[in-house]
């Protein structure tokens, strides 16, 4: 006989609703999505005041928002006009020009295949004057038609295996942060509306001991409002999108 994979007509919405809320809550661990209980559904249920799907997304979000400035400085990437000690290869090419700060030693790679003379600067790199350890690589992005112009990797000492990338587009501001840990297996990715400011897109992927790789892709209206969420595992794809008024949730198996 064909199992029968319905949802039995006496479970009230509420019981509905908070199963909807633990699964496709990525930030709840203990939710085991691999359950077939509510495979291939879809419910649409008046938006609540206090929504359980997006609190904790919001609060990740606000905290990422207000680790990195709205602007940072813009970085000259011309090797002719950089200040420092010059160091040749045996060939008697350049290879870097070094410049000495208050606790930094900031190496500017030569590109000898530039094309335009404002990137002849392949990278950045900036060590600890004191420990010689590597903090931050700055990279120029000479993508064509792209609005980015800068990327830069943060590197945290105190903590193995945990960095972060920043990319600037025109005038220093930044478009876009992710922070990486346990060798880039885990990630948070925000995008910011390099207009107002707020964010636009929220991407974290993460291992689940239950689920195995999780991701999840959330979308933000303009005013910062959460528009839509959806979480991916091996066995199923939960999809919530919100209206001013309703909360539309279906679940999918793979």
């Amino acid at each position: 006989m064909e199992k029968d994979n319905s949802i039995d007509v006496k479970t009230s919405e509420a019981q509905i609703i908070s199963g909807f809320e633990q699964i496709s809550n990525p930030l709840r661990a203990y939710a085991d999505t691999s359950k077939k209980d509510l495979t291939n559904y879809s419910q649409t249920v008046p938006r609540p005041k206090y929504d359980g799907d997006t609190v904790k997304i919001l609060e990740i979000v606000r905290i990422l928002n207000n680790m990195v400035p709205i602007k940072m400085p813009e970085y000259n990437f011309n090797i002719d006009e950089i200040n420092g000690e010059r160091f040749y290869k045996p060939d008697g090419t350049l290879l870097l020009v070094r410049d000495f700060d208050s606790d930094v030693i900031r190496d500017y790679y030569y590109n000898p295949n530039y094309t335009d003379k404002k990137y002849s600067v392949s990278r950045i790199l900036e060590h600890d004057k004191n420990t010689g350890r590597l903090k931050v690589k700055i990279e120029p992005i000479t993508r064509k038609g792209s609005k980015l112009t800068t990327g830069i990797s943060i590197f945290d000492e105190k903590i193995n295996n945990k960095y972060t990338i920043i990319q600037l587009s025109d005038g220093g501001v930044v478009s876009n942060m992710s922070e990486f840990s346990g060798e880039g297996k885990s990630f948070k990715t925000l995008f910011r509306n390099i207009n107002n400011f707020k964010p636009v897109r929220y991407l974290e992927g993460k291992d689940n001991k239950n689920t195995g790789f999780e991701m999840l892709d959330c979308l933000f209206t303009e005013s910062g409002d959460i528009a839509r969420i959806r979480r991916y595992t091996n066995n199923k794809e939960i999809n919530i999108n919100y209206s001013d008024t309703q909360k539309n949730i279906t679940v999918k198996s793979k």
